[in-house]
């Protein structure tokens, strides 16, 4: 059943929190209880489709459910596909076919699951991936650069590297100590790099570019409350990915229905050189824990921090957010009533440029609750994710122009863009994570080639080039 909706427990979705962004929201019924999407186009047919992965309330198998959408930001009836999984589902093409096939980690079971894509939109079974113990989650990118997505598989206490033989299967890597982690190139040296968070320290762990890892760069915690959660993203726009890393302050409480602490997010900005310098500290929460994110929701071209808050070891499905000023600082703290959910997902749904959100929505209710941005500033819109692609929307080509040179421009893939990158006169020039850019470039006078490519979350770049005429 779909129910759209302004009013009810996302109300305060509607409210000026996001810099004056709304949110139209609608609810998607589920097969079972919603704990986990992946937003990829699926069907390749130009629209990002959502894949919920639903449970019972024991958490014992599941179904998960293929919503396709109606080319608006809506979606229709699923398609309802039977999993023995169910912890998280990651969106990703592991047999290299171009189309985006489906991993569920096994939660606390037996069994992970690979969903494979028939070529549209459907599925069947492929081989999972086996692991040495239970996967709470897969991470995934080209770890050994052979040009094939390898996973990182987060278990109880190791993070386990998954190295793709192409077709689909996998060998078992090294080992790495487990902790909330995420997958970056934080040295900018073309290799990826798998930042763990836990406990006292959050280790940096270097790529090679062979599937392997050094760990060389530790990051102790400021506080005696530890690290719990980690994020990655251009805090102050220098085309480098920073780190907000969460701390839980646990202030005595009792009684585990009570507010028990706070969340702060840490901002690490990165020094380049491998070096990371704590800027600033916010708080983002007023309940103990809760899984940080970094996200562009207002529009702005700025990373926001969210943060989705867990109350005494339970989702509560409240969410604190603040706006990012682009300078590794944040405007004051919002924080939004909702339904439970364990994750948050965000992606441009209908192609209008701006951050839609996604929640898997598990008690009271299994429902896919989806917020289409209603207002706020419009970028570079209209970008089909069937392939991989970049697209620029100023300056127009041969365009007689004044220095510096306004860039606008977007990218989009089946999975997602990484970053895009402006090159002029075939040097690279500036990089901004994300799927949209809007940069101003000094260029001399004369005639310039400049030409913007976008990254693909996970394998392949797309270039587009026009050229300038600088008076």
């Amino acid at each position: 059943m779909r129910r759209s909706f302004l009013l009810g427990p996302l109300l305060l979705f509607a409210l000026p929190l996001f810099a004056q962004t709304t949110y139209n929201f609608t609810a998607y019924d589920t097969d079972l209880f919603a704990g986990s999407a992946a937003l990829a186009d699926l069907d390749r047919d130009g629209y990002p489709d959502m894949a919920v992965l639903s449970s019972p309330e024991n958490g014992v198998g599941g179904t998960v459910d293929v919503f396709f959408n109606d080319h608006n930001g809506g979606f229709g009836i699923y398609t309802s596909y039977v999993v023995p999984s169910s912890g998280r589902i990651l969106a990703v093409d592991v047999n290299g076919d171009g189309w985006p096939d489906l991993v569920i980690s096994n939660g606390n079971e037996n069994v992970n699951t690979l969903l494979l894509n028939n070529g549209d939109g459907t599925f069947h079974m492929g081989t999972p991936p086996t692991t040495k113990a239970s996967v709470r989650s897969f991470l995934a990118g080209d770890f050994n650069k052979d040009g094939k997505v390898d996973l990182a598989a987060v278990e109880g206490s190791q993070i386990e590297i998954l190295l793709n033989r192409g077709d689909g299967t996998f060998t078992s890597g090294q080992l790495l100590p487990s902790g909330s982690a995420v997958v970056g190139d934080f040295d900018g040296d073309g290799n990826l790099d798998i930042v763990e968070a836990s406990g006292s320290k959050a280790v940096v762990w270097w790529g090679k570019g062979n599937g392997t890892f050094t760990a060389s760069t530790q990051i102790s915690a400021p506080t005696s409350d530890g690290f719990s959660s980690v994020a990655a993203a251009d805090f102050n726009n220098d085309g480098r990915e920073d780190l907000a890393i969460s701390s839980n302050y646990f202030n005595g409480c009792t009684n585990p229905e009570d507010v028990c602490g706070t969340t702060t997010a840490h901002i690490y900005k990165n020094l380049g050189g491998r070096k990371f310098s704590l800027v600033s500290s916010y708080v983002i929460g007023d309940n103990l824990g809760g899984i940080l994110y970094a996200a562009d929701l207002n529009g702005d071209l700025n990373p926001d921090l969210v943060n989705l808050i867990d109350a005494a070891g339970v989702s509560s499905g409240d969410i604190s957010f603040r706006p990012g000023n682009g300078n590794n600082t944040f405007a004051a703290e919002q924080v939004i009533d909702g339904d439970s959910a364990f994750e948050l997902d965000f992606r441009d749904l209908n192609l209008d440029s701006r951050t839609d959100i996604m929640i898997p929505s598990f008690f009271p209710s299994g429902e896919a609750i989806v917020g289409l941005v209603t207002n706020g500033y419009k970028n570079c819109a209209g970008l089909s994710s069937a392939s991989l692609a970049a697209k620029i929307c100023a300056p127009a080509n041969n365009a007689t122009v004044s220095s510096p040179v306004l860039v606008r421009a977007s990218g989009n893939s089946p999975i997602g863009v990484k970053r895009l990158e402006i090159w002029v006169d075939g040097v690279k020039t500036y990089q901004k994570l994300g799927d949209q850019l809007n940069r101003k470039i000094v260029l001399s006078p004369g005639k310039h080639r400049v030409a913007v490519v976008a990254v693909d979350k996970y394998m392949g770049t797309s270039t587009t080039a026009e050229n300038v005429i600088v008076q």
